[in-house]
C-alpha cells in the first residue's frame, strides 16, 4: 500500500453512497452477509453508483468483515482520518504533526483494544485512565476521547468526524456526485446525515436517526441498506421526472 495525492482533476458522477458498518451494513463485530455484498454488486453494475463505506474501524478490521472489499469505491476509515481507495490499494492518511506524540503516550499507558494509522483503541476497562491521559496532554496536544463501540473508545484528534471524512474523501477523489446518500442506525451517524443530501436509517436504527432520516427500511442491518438503496433509485427517477423533490416531505 502507499500514500495517494489528492487528484488535480474532477469526476461527475451519479449517486454516491455513504454507509456505515457496524449495526448498518452488519452486525457489530460481524462479517458483511455475502448476499447483501452480491446485491450491493449488481445495484452498483446495474445504475453506475458509487459506494463507500465510513465507519471508525481501521483497515485491518474491514478488510477481514468484507469479502469482497473491491466492491466499494473507498473506505472512510477510523472517523475520517484515513481513506482507502481499494482499486489502487492506495491509503490517504490525515494527522496532526503532534499525533505521534499522542500514539506514543497512548502506547506506553494503555493497552491497545485495536489500533490504525491514527486511532488508538482502548476497552471500556481502560476508560478512566485513557480519560486521564487526554486530560493530560490537553495543553499541548489537542485529543478527544470518543465511544466508536459498545465497549470500545478511541483516542482521536479534534473535530475528527465521519462528516469531515467525507468532505476528505470529494477533496481527494474529485468526485461531485449528483446526490451523497448516508445510509446509517446509530447516533455516531448523525455527523454522516449532516454530509448527505437524503438519510436512509435501516429498520434496527436508533429512534432519534429515524427522525432525521428521509425513509426507514423495514428491514434491519444488510437488507435494511439494500431497501434503502431501492427506495433512494425510485425517488431519484422521480426527481429526474419531475414528479417528487425529495427534500420535502
Amino acid at each position: 500500500m502507499r500514500a495517494g495525492a489528492p487528484t488535480e482533476s474532477y469526476e461527475d458522477c451519479g449517486l454516491l453512497y455513504l454507509l456505515d458498518y457496524d449495526g448498518t451494513l452488519a452486525r457489530e463485530n460481524e462479517p458483511a452477509d455475502p448476499r447483501v455484498l452480491e446485491a450491493l454488486s449488481k445495484l452498483k453494475e446495474l445504475h453506475g453508483l458509487k459506494i463507500v463505506i465510513v465507519t471508525a474501524r481501521p483497515l485491518k478490521d474491514i478488510l477481514s468483515f468484507v469479502s469482497r472489499v473491491e466492491i466499494f469505491d473507498a473506505l472512510v476509515l477510523e472517523l475520517g482520518s484515513t481513506l482507502y481507495f481499494p482499486e489502487k490499494s492506495y491509503v490517504v492518511v490525515f494527522k496532526p504533526a503532534y499525533w505521534d506524540e499522542i500514539l506514543s503516550s497512548a502506547r506506553e499507558r494503555l493497552p491497545a483494544a485495536n489500533r490504525g494509522f491514527v486511532l488508538y483503541y482502548v476497552d471500556q476497562d481502560y476508560y478512566e485512565q485513557a480519560q486521564a491521559l487526554v486530560s493530560e496532554v490537553a495543553g499541548r496536544y489537542p485529543a478527544r476521547l470518543v465511544k466508536v463501540g459498545s465497549r470500545t473508545h478511541a483516542i482521536v484528534p479534534p473535530d475528527l468526524d465521519k462528516k469531515l471524512g467525507v468532505e476528505r474523501l470529494l477533496a481527494v477523489s474529485g468526485w461531485r456526485p449528483k446526490a451523497k446518500v448516508a445510509i446509517g442506525d446509530s447516533l455516531s451517524d448523525l455527523p454522516l446525515f449532516e454530509a448527505a443530501d437524503i438519510r436512509v436509517a435501516v429498520g434496527n436504527a436508533h429512534p432519534e436517526l429515524k427522525e432525521r432520516a428521509d425513509f426507514v427500511s423495514r428491514s434491519g442491518y444488510g437488507e435494511g441498506v439494500v431497501e434503502g438503496i431501492l427506495w433512494s433509485l425510485d425517488t431519484a427517477k422521480e426527481v429526474e421526472t419531475g414528479k417528487k423533490n425529495p427534500f420535502t416531505p
